[in-house]
């Protein structure tokens, strides 16, 4: 076996042990009001800021780009987009960072990487960066579901009321000008 390899197994067993505790961690704090408010605003502010240029929209993407998880911002890209999605000439973007998720995942990190040492002599930081992108994959995965969880919060807000919507606007989740899926679809009446 390789040590590319090597060191993604021995992640994974940790990782997924660390992410069991940190989901039920996510799931009590999101049940905390102001908490989900605070996740919800993001979204409302990006759909004002739409409603403001009088746009009518057809795409809300949910985006994670791989230069925030190097930079170690964590952020998630919100962008608004005509019929046209990638080729909108006036898309309406903003950033995101979910709270509390990405902290959590940068104390996985921690241990992670200080058993991964303990185990495999020198981890250069090509092999660091390689196992933070195979770890954060769980977070995006949760953040996919809170993006879920959220939307009946997120339809229910005054500025996605208010927002121009084509008659089949959708949401989606994924890497950014990558592979997406749908998270939930409204046809307008």
């Amino acid at each position: 076996m390789n040590r590319k390899k090597e060191l993604e197994n021995a992640a994974q067993n940790m990782e997924e042990e660390l992410f069991a505790s940190q989901y039920r961690r996510l799931e009590k704090e999101y049940r905390n009001k102001e908490l989900r408010c605070k996740a919800v605003e993001a979204f409302s502010q990006i759909f004002s800021l739409a409603a403001d240029k009088q746009k009518e929209l057809s795409w809300l993407g949910i985006c994670y780009l791989h230069t925030s998880l190097t930079t170690g911002s964590h952020e998630i890209l919100l962008s608004l987009y005509n019929k046209e999605f990638y080729f909108d000439p006036a898309l309406v973007e903003m950033w995101w960072r979910p709270p509390c998720f990405f902290e959590c995942f940068e104390e996985d990190m921690e241990s992670v990487m200080k058993g991964l040492r303990s185990q495999f002599p020198r981890i250069w930081r090509y092999e660091e960066e390689f196992v933070r992108r195979f770890c954060v994959e769980y977070y995006y995965a949760a953040t996919h579901q809170l993006c879920i969880d959220l939307a009946g919060e997120i339809m229910g807000t005054e500025a996605f009321q208010k927002a121009a919507k084509a008659e089949n606007f959708s949401a989606f989740f994924g890497r950014y000008q990558g592979e997406g899926e749908i998270l939930w679809r409204i046809k307008e009446a």
